[in-house]
């Protein structure tokens, strides 16, 4: 029985580009993409390979093969079909601290995550492969990591400030293949630990450009930039939906809610990292069940600062998405001024970061004239007591009951006299426990923070 493949494990290139190395191969033939991608008759079909899909967020190209498609969300990037027919040309995302700055509608993230996951395919990830994702908090962090687990395969995430050492073993003891990274002088760091100690079957750059990779350490191994994923992703996908014989190529599957979705490492306080398993399911629950503490509506903002490799954060990002929320991307640095110029309605952070803020906003009330600090003081106190009866009818209390938890509040707002020493032990007391909480390769942000915060920055 004859079948229909695509010629992408050489990434269809012609037979005079042998000589050069598969990134070269890229860049020198990018123009003629359309031309690469050919059909070719295979008689074996042993060879056909396996294609899973994220049964609603790829529910067309399931329903055009015979698989069965779901009309219900199965895997974590279910959502985005979701969100993207209910919200489709809403702001989705603003990322304004990267080059270049991203803003996305609900309908274009769908697709850039469907682009991603399909180039993935092309250059040769498979189902239940792990790869492992180290960068920080940006638009293109959330779209490589729907990316990966929209075709089947399972991430390992991590932060670009872990040492080299801890990056190495949580790569290599999750039996990684490829790798993604924050930029090239990340990559330029691990460069030579990885590439002695490590397979890799290729690296993809999120962000920034090849020519700053320091070259003599790669060994010819293939380099992708985030955007020739997403241009090879792009074009295989036309010409699929163009070809119905191409889709004969493929045995098509769904993701199962049981399939391991991603890898989430411990901090290694008490020894090495810990690879904890999430499934789809797993991560699910907390998608539709967040909005019972956190009722969020459409064009709400919600403000992200957290780590997305923080299973807290990364949950409360899945969840805002799926209720038409508009997420900003900020940094530490710009924590304070974001909060002004967005003024969102969500923010998910650790204790000490409200703590630290908290501290410093009292500083500035200590040092104020009398005027201003008994207006400020007057309006925390009204605000305790509104967010108090607020508590109290939501949980279908009796109205004339002072909620005892808004007293306590209010007894914690220091007297007109007090000065701002107490501000250094708030701050203080917050490191300890922030030292026994969270990992190292955060900390030094939260201190930076600290820093910023209590040495008298302004916050209104």
């Amino acid at each position: 029985m004859a079948t229909v493949s695509l010629a992408v494990s050489t990434l269809l290139f012609t037979s005079s580009d042998s000589h050069l190395p598969l990134h070269s191969k890229f860049n020198a033939s990018r123009t003629c993409l359309s031309t690469r991608i050919r059909v070719s008759s295979q008689s074996n079909t042993e060879e056909m390979q396996i294609r899973r899909c994220s049964p609603l967020l790829e529910s067309t190209s399931l329903s055009s093969s015979g698989a069965l498609a779901c009309d219900e969300w199965k895997a974590v990037p279910d959502i985005w079909r979701s969100s993207a027919e209910k919200y489709g040309d809403h702001v989705a995302l603003v990322d304004p601290y990267h080059e270049p700055p991203s803003n996305m509608t609900y309908k274009q993230l769908e697709q850039e995550i469907l682009d991603f996951a399909e180039g993935l395919r092309i250059i040769g990830v498979k189902p239940e492969e792990k790869m492992s994702l180290f960068a920080d908090n940006s638009c293109r962090w959330l779209v490589a990591d729907q990316g990966i687990m929209a075709t089947g395969a399972i991430n390992v995430v991590r932060g670009s400030r872990s040492s080299v050492e801890e990056l190495l073993q949580i790569y290599n003891h999750s039996e990684s293949v490829a790798l993604a990274v924050e930029n090239p002088e990340f990559f330029n760091r691990i460069a030579e630990t990885f590439c002695s100690k490590s397979a890799m079957r290729f690296v993809i750059l999120l962000w920034g450009k090849k020519s700053c990779l320091a070259t003599d350490r790669m060994n010819g191994m293939p380099v992708f930039s985030y955007e020739e994923v997403i241009d090879l992703g792009r074009e295989s996908r036309r010409f699929l939906s163009a070809s119905h014989d191409a889709s004969k190529q493929y045995i098509y599957e769904t993701i199962n809610s049981d399939d391991i979705a991603t890898l989430v490492y411990t901090s290694g306080t008490s020894g090495n990292p810990k690879g904890v398993m999430l499934t789809h399911k797993n991560l699910l629950h907390q998608i539709r069940n967040l909005w019972d503490i956190v009722p969020a509506k459409e064009g709400d903002r919600f403000l992200s600062m957290l780590p997305p490799w923080h299973a807290y954060e990364r949950a409360g990002e899945y969840f805002i998405f799926t209720h038409g929320v508009e997420q900003m991307y900020t940094t530490v640095r710009n924590l304070k001024d974001d909060l002004q110029r967005y003024q969102p309605h969500y923010l998910i952070s650790v204790p000490l970061v409200y703590e630290t803020l908290y501290s410093g906003i009292q500083k500035q009330i200590s040092t104020s004239s009398t005027g201003r600090r008994i207006v400020a003081l007057t309006l925390i106190r009204v605000s305790l007591a509104y967010m108090g009866f607020k508590r109290i009818s939501s949980t279908n209390l009796a109205m004339t009951t002072i909620d005892e938890s808004a007293k306590t509040d209010m007894s914690e707002v220091p007297p007109l006299n007090e000065g701002s020493s107490c501000q250094n032990e708030d701050v203080m007391s917050a490191k300890q426990r922030r030292d026994a909480e969270y990992p190292a390769s955060i900390s030094s942000e939260w201190e930076e923070l600290c820093e910023m915060v209590s040495g008298g920055s302004n916050v209104s």
